[in-house]
């Protein structure tokens, strides 16, 4: 361990032969006994960060009509902007503002038989006022990606697996989200402090930039830590699909914003890796016999299950999350959440 609360992984060490094997070592240790940790030694410059930080700010800082223009209730594939309180997790409102960008993809010809999830491909929703932001988003999207799927690969090998034994989930066409997020400043002490609830996250693996402001905390066996910034490294955590395939022998954590009183505005950058809508179910891979004993099995959240059809689990917290998207375009599924709070 840091310092810090997390300990720091330097993924320029997977790149040399000296440091390769430490490597992996830390890597497995750490995605086991912690789940999260901080990223350094990426390549992603702090230009390419804070031209994307600047533009992300000038949207938020838009008239809401404006950003209303890319509103989210208009995207059946959950593109676009949601505002403060629109998003729900665990039920409960979150403060704080956001665009979501997926693959830029048209939308797919669908029948009745078709499946709900195929529904998450499509077009994103741009904002005329900053042009800017396509081509900044995209490109962090894609930078991303690169290193979200190196690692992937590098818990694969420091599990003793074959590299490519998730390609079939994470191949064409490339579904991940990012969300550029605004955590108002908190200014009562009587509303408002969950920036986001307590979640785990559904996909692989997240990759997390944060500002200065603080408020991310992850939840240990001694209670919640707070996550504090650490200049130019990203923030890592697995995901539910990770710990489903080893059978829990990674961690997927809880983890939280909380919003301060008297606190400024809190901006993030978050990535997340997705299998891709044609995966079916979640490939149990085969750990060796040693590791395999330590593979505890999957630590579901009772109140918000996994399914092992991948699909199905993704468009779930999708449906879940914005009640205006899916009461407008699901309304079965809709009538769902309403009486049971849940998919079934």
């Amino acid at each position: 361990m840091s310092l810090y609360s997390l300990p720091i992984i330097d993924l320029s060490e997977l790149d040399n032969p000296k440091t390769r094997d430490n490597f992996y070592k830390k890597l497995r240790f750490i995605a086991r006994e912690i789940g999260f940790f901080y990223l350094v030694g990426h390549n992603i410059t702090p230009t390419q960060r804070e031209n994307l930080l600047a533009t992300t700010k000038r949207f938020f800082a838009l008239p809401k009509a404006e950003k209303e223009k890319i509103a989210m209730s208009q995207s059946k594939h959950f593109r676009g902007y949601t505002a403060s309180t629109e998003e729900n997790t665990r039920n409960q409102p979150d403060y704080r503002e956001q665009i979501d960008i997926g693959e830029e993809l048209p939308t797919l010809a669908l029948s009745a038989q078709d499946p709900i999830w195929f529904n998450l491909q499509g077009p994103n929703q741009w904002p005329d006022a900053l042009p800017e932001l396509k081509t900044q988003a995209l490109a962090w999207q894609s930078d991303m990606r690169s290193i979200a799927v190196k690692l992937i690969k590098a818990f694969l090998v420091a599990l003793e697996l074959p590299e490519d034994s998730l390609d079939n989930i994470i191949g064409q066409p490339s579904q991940h989200l990012l969300k550029l997020i605004h955590y108002p400043a908190r200014e009562d002490n009587n509303t408002g402090e969950q920036g986001v609830g307590a979640h785990k996250d559904a996909g692989l693996l997240t990759l997390l930039w944060q500002d200065n402001t603080g408020g991310l905390q992850v939840e240990t066996d001694n209670g919640w830590v707070d996550v504090e910034p650490l200049e130019n490294a990203f923030v890592i955590n697995i995901g539910e699909v990770f710990e489903l395939a080893t059978n829990g022998y990674l961690r997927a954590n809880v983890h939280q914003v909380v919003r301060k009183q008297n606190s400024v505005s809190r901006y993030s950058i978050a990535y997340f890796i997705t299998p891709s809508i044609y995966a079916e179910e979640v490939p149990l891979l085969p750990l060796p016999e040693h590791l395999a004993k330590q593979a505890l099995g999957p630590d579901s959240d009772p109140l918000n299950p996994m399914f092992t059809n991948l699909g199905k689990n993704a468009i779930k917290g999708r449906l879940r999350s914005h009640l205006s998207v899916t009461q407008k375009f699901y309304p079965d599924e809709y009538e769902q959440i309403v009486k049971n709070s849940n998919i079934l």
